[in-house]
């Protein structure tokens, strides 16, 4: 009886936690503001965005011109900036396997644009797409920009130093490799023979925000863990996320 007692204790034990590691929200955490952001909640509310503050699915962030605001979307996708005078919508944040790092993450851009770097490798399985009303872009391990333009807004430019970028609209999927970018047709299916080279202001621009927001994410491990922290290893898989 005490062994089947403790097979059932352990059986239920081992339930929960697997349950746990294939299911969880993921979190945005903001690491840094310059300038005058806000949020608006899934559930209604609206807030100054803040360093430290942590959002999740459903939330819009809105930036003034001049200002950004840096996320760590952590194991969603490690760092994003979200431009000036832009809007956005995290439209699902998703954890399906933690160790494997399968995620799903869509992001809605309603307005303005978004740099990122996505340091640690996703799994094939994950989906990591920024979404307009005119295409939807898939990152994988990428330094990337995607700009949007127009009402509703369209993916007008992307630009790509690392890794690659499928794009995909009309029906049609492109890829937009590494020193590549990418002007969309405004009508009509993605077109492969429009990918060209972006320019050197272009390119240096990317780099220079994707190390930025890195060190950045780097900085606030360190100071978490007592100085002995590890770029893109901030931004802990505790879920709560604010409301």
């Amino acid at each position: 009886m005490k062994q089947l007692l403790r097979f059932t204790l352990a059986a239920v034990l081992f339930a929960l936690v697997s349950a746990t590691a294939t299911a969880l929200p993921g979190r945005a955490e903001v690491m840094k503001v310059v300038g005058q952001a806000t949020v608006a909640k899934q559930g209604g509310s609206t807030a100054s965005v803040t360093a430290g503050m942590v959002l999740g699915t459903g939330d819009t962030i809105t930036t003034s011109a001049g200002s950004t605001v840096d996320l760590n979307l952590g194991v969603n996708g490690d760092f994003l900036r979200v431009e000036p005078d832009s809007s956005l919508k995290l439209e699902n944040l998703d954890i399906a396997n933690v160790a494997e790092r399968t995620v799903t993450t869509q992001i809605n851009i309603n307005r303005g644009g978004v740099t990122g770097n996505v340091v640690n490798k996703l799994s094939l399985a994950s989906k990591y797409e920024i979404k307009s009303a005119g295409g939807v872009a898939g990152i994988r391990g990428t330094k990337y920009s995607v700009m949007t333009a127009g009402t509703p807004s369209r993916i007008t430019r992307i630009v790509v130093t690392q890794g690659t970028v499928n794009f995909s609209q009309g029906g049609v999927t492109i890829n937009i490799g590494a020193g590549q970018a990418y002007s969309p047709p405004a009508t009509g299916p993605a077109v492969q023979a429009n990918v060209g080279v972006p320019t050197a202001a272009e390119t240096e621009t990317v780099d220079r925000i994707a190390a930025t927001i890195q060190q950045t994410g780097g900085n606030a491990a360190a100071a978490a863990s007592g100085g002995d922290g590890v770029a893109g290893q901030t931004n802990p898989l505790n879920v709560s996320v604010s409301q």
